[in-house]
């Protein structure tokens, strides 16, 4: 399979494919489509149960670099994370109905983050975003919002590229109208190990575990703390992907995987578009 074949079938893949999960219920009526879709987008690609239907979300990451960062000058990246939700859909039902004919639920959230090399291996990170989200059979809509500080620290061994990750996180929604709002705030630390197939190979994997504290926490698809959820909770996976950046149609083509969260009373298998964090 060449590149270019490659490359389809992961953009492809990560459109089409969807594990199973579940989730506690943490708001009730109309408005809780609505919460879950928002918090998904923040807490990423994953199915989800939401007042018994099935949501399933996938985040699909768009950037741009405006500016390379250096050691006398900070980076610049433009972002769009677009994601798109759709409610009671399965993989198997591509046989029978054909792909979802719309999208339930859609966000727009475009972003900025600046980059500072503090270190040739050490680089912190300053991100901020804010945009819309929509549901489809909702009357109304949200602006999404977050912004934090993280740490990337880069070292090698063992035949692996690794990344040691810090970051804080606060993120939240405000229904228009009179609907109310809801945020969480959230400490992650991450680790990753990076390693091609063989010397000549253009793919490689990458494994993961990262461990989040919610501070504040949400209520959205990953449960909340008013309802016993778990403040903190961990998550493994792995994913695949080009092992230098590659575009199709001028799109970056994301990495795919697959990653298991799990803490008290949760468990949560997530599709992995992009970064796993």
């Amino acid at each position: 399979m060449n590149m270019r074949s490659l490359s389809a079938l992961l953009v492809a893949l990560s459109l089409a494919l969807a594990p199973q999960a579940r989730a506690q219920q943490l708001l009730s009526g109309e408005e809780q489509d609505l919460a879950n879709a928002a918090f998904a987008t923040q807490l990423g690609s994953g199915v989800y149960s939401v007042s018994g239907r099935t949501l399933q979300i996938y985040r699909l990451p768009f950037d741009y670099t405006v500016r390379d960062t250096s050691p006398s000058k900070f980076g610049i990246e433009l972002t769009l994370p677009v994601t798109l939700g759709f409610y009671d859909f399965e993989l198997r039902d591509v046989a029978e109905e054909g792909l979802p004919t719309g999208i339930d639920s859609l966000s727009l959230v475009p972003g900025v983050t600046l980059r500072f090399e503090l270190q040739p291996e050490w680089m912190l990170e300053a991100y901020a975003e804010a945009g819309l989200m929509r549901a489809a059979d909702i009357e109304t809509d949200a602006t999404v919002y977050s912004g934090g500080l993280r740490s990337l620290y880069d070292f090698g061994g063992a035949g692996f590229d690794w990344t040691l990750r810090n970051d804080i996180t606060y993120a939240g929604f405000n229904f228009h109208g009179d609907g109310g709002s809801a945020h969480f705030l959230r400490l992650q630390s991450g680790l990753t190990a990076r390693r091609s197939f063989t010397r000549e190979s253009r793919i490689d994997y990458l494994v993961y575990v990262v461990n989040d504290v919610f501070l504040q926490q949400p209520q959205g698809p990953i449960d909340g703390s008013e309802r016993g959820g778990s403040t903190v909770q961990f998550e493994l996976g792995v994913t695949l992907g080009p092992s230098t950046p590659t575009r199709l149609w001028g799109i970056p083509v994301p990495r795919l995987g697959l990653g298991y969260r799990f803490g008290p009373d949760l468990q949560v298998w997530r599709v992995v578009l992009g970064s796993p964090f």
